[in-house]
């Protein structure tokens, strides 16, 4: 396997790349509770592992994934669903772990969002200046796509060499059952358990009766398998081709 990761590679690996297809693939994650059996860094790691597969399939590049700058107060699974403290308690923290307020640092959740959509602008104006001409964001934390749509018309309206597109998985498909979203559940799971298996542990379910916690969706322990997760996956990786071509062919006639 060739190359894929920007940040790994030499000048004249990257210019020879970029010279057949100058386009960008970037995940978008977090650190969050995604249940007992799998990795808390479960939508940066599932984001990360397609846009790998997408920049090996199309000859484009994979740059790193961001972790952070996302709010911490709101959409997350152990602030917005965690009403009685069990998820913050298995975790080992405080009941005040998640507050507004951090080292004397005040910033509430609009400041924080706001923030966070600077940072995306700011990486696409680096995508723009390293000559990448199409960009898509894979979305594996779904609030962040709602947090940054607006930075992506305002990018693509001022910067009408490099074009961007943002999406979750199931926003690079089109409509099909195949392909689905939902919190740790059977989705997510299948995805994390065919990209990162290193990263799942299904054994903690092994007792039905064992109560699952902080879980959005289908029970992953009748309806979650790697077979669902390869098939989702190459559907993913397509429409992540797809898009990406289809950015540069707008950029082109512009």
């Amino acid at each position: 396997m060739k190359k894929v990761r920007y940040h790994e590679m030499l000048p004249y690996e990257i210019l020879e790349r970029r010279s057949r297809f100058p386009a960008a693939f970037i995940g978008l994650g977090g650190l969050e509770w995604h249940g007992e059996h799998l990795a808390v860094g479960n939508d940066a790691l599932k984001a990360e592992k397609l846009c790998e597969l997408a920049a090996e399939r199309s000859g484009g590049f994979a740059f790193p994934t961001l972790w952070y700058g996302e709010p911490r107060t709101t959409g997350l699974l152990e602030v917005t669903h965690d009403q009685d403290g069990q998820i913050k308690a298995r975790m080992g923290f405080e009941k005040k772990h998640y507050t507004e307020e951090y080292d004397g640092f005040r910033r509430i959740p609009e400041e924080q969002v706001q923030f966070y959509r600077e940072l995306i602008f700011h990486v696409l104006v680096q995508m723009h200046t390293l000559k990448m001409r199409a960009v898509c964001l894979l979305c594996g934390h779904y609030p962040l796509l709602t947090w940054i749509s607006e930075v992506i018309e305002e990018f693509n309206s001022a910067y009408a060499d490099t074009q961007v597109f943002a999406g979750t998985e199931f926003h690079y498909v089109g409509e099909t059952d195949a392909v689905g979203g939902d919190h740790a559940a059977k989705w997510e799971t299948s995805y994390l358990w065919y990209l990162r298996p290193d990263c799942v542990d299904m054994s903690v379910y092994l007792h039905e009766e064992k109560p699952i916690l902080g879980i959005l969706g289908e029970n992953p322990r009748q309806s979650a398998s790697i077979e669902l997760g390869r098939k989702a996956t190459e559907l993913i990786v397509d429409g992540m081709v797809a898009k990406a071509r289809e950015l540069l062919k707008k950029k082109e006639g512009l």
